[in-house]
């Protein structure tokens, strides 16, 4: 599974990604003015399944409905406390899959949407320990 992190993330979590055995890469240059819905389109393209991200408006902005990609949104961007959790990181792009959006919340919650015909469904993925925040 290819991984691609966004330029909003801390560049830091592409190697304690591969670290742990997830093809991880870094954001593009060429994607930087793409709109979400155009990134997405991009990244699916060139042959992610994930997109880990900060920007946890993406699923409100742009339905994954019928996607080869699931986007990740972390909870915030700062660096020490996304390194330290790259294992519960790491768990989440694997249980992710093609069309949902992934939600990690400061509490530890980790809520997913996908967008079906009827609407978006949400559902709860077993939680992991709160971040903590300097």
């Amino acid at each position: 599974m290819r991984v691609v992190v966004d330029e909003g993330v801390p560049r830091q979590l592409v190697q304690a990604l591969r670290d742990r055995g997830i093809d991880a890469s870094r954001f593009q240059g060429h994607w930087t003015s793409k709109t979400n819905g155009e990134l997405i389109r991009a990244v699916e393209a060139d042959g992610f399944a994930v997109l880990v991200t900060n920007d946890k408006n993406i699923a409100d902005q742009q339905s994954l409905r019928g996607r080869n990609i699931a986007v990740v949104a972390l909870p915030h961007n700062r660096r020490r406390p996304i390194v330290e959790r790259v294992d519960d990181i790491a768990d989440t792009i694997r249980r992710a899959e093609p069309g949902q959006h992934v939600v990690m919340g400061l509490d530890g919650s980790r809520m997913v949407v996908r967008a079906t015909a009827t609407g978006p469904v949400t559902q709860a993925m077993p939680a992991v320990p709160p971040f903590d925040l300097p």
